[in-house]
Formats: structure tokens, sequence, C-alpha cells
């Protein structure tokens, strides 16, 4: 007996029935198929042997493995998209730990040899990892410099032949050096304006601001940062949020 009849008296249940059973089973691969799993690639020049450890910022271990032979790979399963921490411990160099963000996907690691301490070079199929690997290479980069130039200036004025220049000349190359101790003091808002600058439309400045209350060592500066961003963050809950931070601190500062 036909289940259902059209007004042309002609069957359509079964097709109807067909088709929809059909979508059912595309729906259920894509949810089957929708990626849940993170993986870490990567080598450590230099540390032999040691752990491998990804956390999420409740401290829960995403996943973790031994470095052998300088080299280790892991995977573990993870469906969100979270900051966390990327640490290595081994008993020479103790823990160093690493600002990271968590998304299913893969992760490519090399450690610096000469300098393990240093943010890895981390090259990922998660963008914001890879905004968060730009602003460390160039924190550390400028962080370099201003050290080499504030030490390049101090040695010039405890060289005994600096007691034999002119007047203006010492006090000139005093006011640099002066003004180099000055940009290692703001080293922070200095890395983070020229990232802002660079990429506009990043996405990890809010979290840059807020880590560790960094916007508390020079609100004003983390405020004029702020300023930069795309009017659609600075409207959104989290850039609302970071610019009451800014604007409390602002106002205490102030006082």
């Amino acid at each position: 007996m036909p289940i259902a009849l059209l007004s042309s008296n002609r069957l359509i249940a079964p097709y109807f029935m067909k088709y929809f059973f059909a979508l059912c089973l595309a729906i259920l691969a894509a949810g089957c198929t929708q990626k849940t799993t993170i993986e870490f690639t990567g080598t450590t020049p230099g540390i032999t042997d040691g752990e491998f450890i990804i956390k999420n910022l409740s401290d829960s271990t995403i996943c973790k493995t031994a470095i052998k032979s300088g080299a280790f790979e892991v995977s573990g399963e993870y469906n969100n998209g979270t900051y966390g921490y990327m640490s290595v411990n081994n008993d020479k160099l103790g823990m160093l730990a690493f600002d990271v963000y968590l998304q299913p996907g893969k992760y490519t690691v090399t450690f610096d040899r000469e300098k393990p301490y240093k943010y890895p070079d981390i090259q990922s199929t998660v963008k914001k990892q890879n905004e968060l690997t730009a602003y460390y290479h160039l924190f550390d980069k400028t962080k370099e410099e201003l050290n080499k130039k504030a030490a390049d200036l101090n040695a010039r004025l405890k060289d005994p032949k600096s007691k034999t220049l002119p007047a203006d000349a010492y006090n000139n190359l005093v006011n640099k050096y002066q003004e180099a101790e000055q940009q290692q003091l703001k080293l922070a808002t200095i890395v983070l304006s020229a990232f802002v600058d660079k990429y506009p439309d990043n996405s990890i400045t809010l979290r840059i601001i807020v880590l560790n209350n960094a916007y508390m060592s020079d609100p004003d500066g983390y405020y004029r940062i702020f300023q930069k961003l795309s009017q659609a963050t600075k409207e959104s809950p989290e850039g609302k949020a970071v610019r009451g931070l800014l604007e409390s601190a602002n106002n205490l500062t102030n006082k």
C-alpha cells in the first residue's frame, strides 16, 4: 500500500525518505570528520632528552611525551580553541614554558640550539598560533637589539677616551645611553606597538595586553596601542573588557 500520494497519484514518500536518509548520513559523516586532534612534532637541538608537555590554562595536560635524541612527536584529543602552555622539562635547563594557542591542527616546533629559552619557531595550521610566533619572535629580536645598543653605549661611556670628548659630545653620548635604558624599560609596549603596525588585523593583541597584567606597567602606552585596533575588535566583548581595564588603570595612575 502506498505511504502517500500526490494529486497526480504518484508515490513520493519512498523518494522523500531516500533523500532524507541520505541527508542524515551526510550530516553524520560531517560530524564524524570534524577535527579534534592536536598534533605536535618537533626538534630540540642541544636538548637530547627530557619531556615535552602541552597544558591548557587550567593546568590540565592535553598531551605529553618524552624527548628522544633531540626530537618528539605527540598528539591528543582537543576540541577547543584556547590559550595554553607548551613546556620542555630537562634536568640541565629546568622547565622552559611558552605561551601557545591550542586548537585542533598541526604544530611543527623547532627550538634554538644556542638559546633554547627563546620562543621556538612554531609553524602551525592554526592562524592564531602563527600570530603568536610572529609576535614573540619580534619581541626576542627587539630585546636583543635594544640590549646590544645599551651595552655598546655603556661601553663607550666607560671607555677612558670618552672623558676627552668635548662637553657637548659627551653629554650627547650620555643622553643616548639614558634613552636606550628607557627603551629597555618600555620594551613590551615598543614591541606590541610595532607588531600592531605590521599586523593590524591580528587577533592576539588583547591577549598580550592582559597577559600577566602587563598593562599595569604602562597603562597609557597600552591604551594607545589598544586605540590602533580595528573598531570591530575594540567593540567586541573582549575588547570592551580590556578597554575597561585600561581606563581603570589610567584613572589610578593619574590620581
